[in-house]
């Protein structure tokens, strides 16, 4: 065991998990899933390989734990932004939006790390299980609000998990154009443009996420 090594063990669990997975997100936006080697790991957190196997049985294992990590920083902003906002439906998805566009959340090197998550989620079961779970959080916090709207527009039959996925996947496509390419519109805009969706359920596009009848 090297100096290094000894001087890591030493630290508080989390500080443990928080210094990997600091150098798991380094060497990922540096090389990407594939380039992103234990080794390299090692190298940036400075500790040996060994002590890292001693932590997780795979890479794959560390990245899908990266891979929560990152989510959780952004579910805790979005859920501070929800719970900070009025308690009715539609100024909490307001300020759904607006954190989604916030500038935390519009780093470029966040999309360095999401765009290399999202190349491994096919090929590593591990990372695969930590989408699905993180993608599954995000959707029930959609699926939540816009129950709570329909409710208060007496919507009957209306299928929130299914407008959640359609919402989610406006805010994905959106978050990921202004990654790649920041002029094509601005943080506000990207707020109005999820606003003219709610605008347009309320104003009948409900109907289409009707529950066919006889469905639970």
């Amino acid at each position: 065991m090297t100096t290094q090594d000894v001087r890591y063990s030493r630290l508080d669990p989390e500080l443990r998990k928080a210094h990997l997975i600091e150098a798991t997100l380094i060497c990922l936006k540096r090389h990407g899933f594939q380039g992103a080697s234990i080794r390299k790991i090692c190298a940036e957190a400075g500790v040996s390989v060994g002590l890292i196997n001693h932590h997780y049985a795979s890479k794959d294992e560390l990245v899908a734990e990266a891979y929560l990590a990152v989510t959780g920083r952004v579910m805790k902003l979005l859920r501070d932004a929800i719970d900070d906002a009025p308690s009715s439906p539609r100024p909490r998805l307001s300020a759904f939006f607006q954190a989604s566009f916030s500038a935390e959340l519009l780093d470029p090197q966040l999309l360095e790390a999401w765009l290399a998550f999202w190349g491994a989620v096919k090929t590593a079961q591990a990372i695969n299980l930590a989408h699905d779970q993180s993608y599954g959080e995000y959707r029930a916090i959609l699926a939540k609000v816009l129950t709570e709207l329909a409710l208060e527009e007496g919507w009957q039959g209306f299928d929130a998990e299914l407008a959640a996925i359609s919402l989610s996947a406006l805010l994905d496509g959106l978050w990921l154009e202004s990654g790649l390419n920041p002029q094509t519109f601005t943080p506000a805009q990207g707020a109005q443009i999820c606003e003219a969706w709610v605008d347009g359920l309320q104003a009948g596009g409900m109907q289409r996420f009707l529950r066919p009848v006889g469905a639970c």
